[in-house]
């Protein structure tokens, strides 16, 4: 893997990987600063996994990914989903369970682009009927966290096949399953990540 970035108007002061494993860099703005200009330029092989990360090894225990968060905070709606989705778990296993709860999501919460904001949180977006990426991802961890099962907000890259540049990040999220490890669930497409998909960095929610 090669991975750049440059700076105009800043340089980096340290780098650092943080509880959640990510790659951070501590930049200081340069006196007298008016616009800070950040080139990020790289090449990553990416393989197919179905959606298999691996075992935990981030500093951050698995037991902090059962928190919920403002973004996740579960209210009625979300609970509604955990109780129907905690019934079909009896007769199915952990991944199938989630990816039903991935389908059922995305029949409540159909995807519509600029529907929602970065503040909206998994209830609210529930309710509404509609969300984007970032919504999908936040109602599945809030389920998933109900449910029992440690999960984690992805933010990265989808390479979509129907054009050469693409023009957003994506978000999707992740699972810790008992002799899997980390298992990826892209609401919004309705898979499990593949070769297409890069991630940038993991964490609780957007935040």
């Amino acid at each position: 893997m090669q991975w750049q970035m440059q700076f105009e108007g800043a340089e980096t002061q340290a780098s650092f990987s943080d509880q959640h494993g990510n790659v951070v860099d501590l930049v200081e703005f340069l006196p007298n600063t008016q616009n800070v200009s950040v080139t990020v330029s790289g090449e990553v092989e990416t393989f197919d996994t179905a959606g298999v990360q691996g075992p935990h090894t981030s500093l951050m225990p698995l037991w902090c990914y059962l928190i919920q968060t403002p973004l996740t905070a579960a209210g009625k709606h979300i609970h509604a989903i955990a109780d129907s989705v905690r019934l079909d778990k009896s007769k199915t296993d952990d991944v199938s369970s989630l990816h039903a709860l991935s389908a059922l999501i995305l029949a409540r919460a159909k995807y519509q682009q600029t529907s929602t904001s970065v503040d909206t949180n998994a209830e609210t977006a529930l309710e509404r009927g509609y969300g984007v990426c970032q919504d999908h991802a936040h109602i599945f961890l809030s389920v998933a966290r109900l449910l029992g099962y440690p999960a984690r907000y992805v933010s990265g890259y989808l390479m979509m096949s129907d054009r050469i540049d693409q023009d957003a990040s994506h978000a999707w999220a992740e699972v810790h399953i008992d002799g899997l490890g980390w298992v990826g669930f892209d609401v919004s497409n309705e898979i499990s990540p593949d070769e297409r998909y890069v991630h940038i960095a993991r964490g609780l929610d957007y935040r």
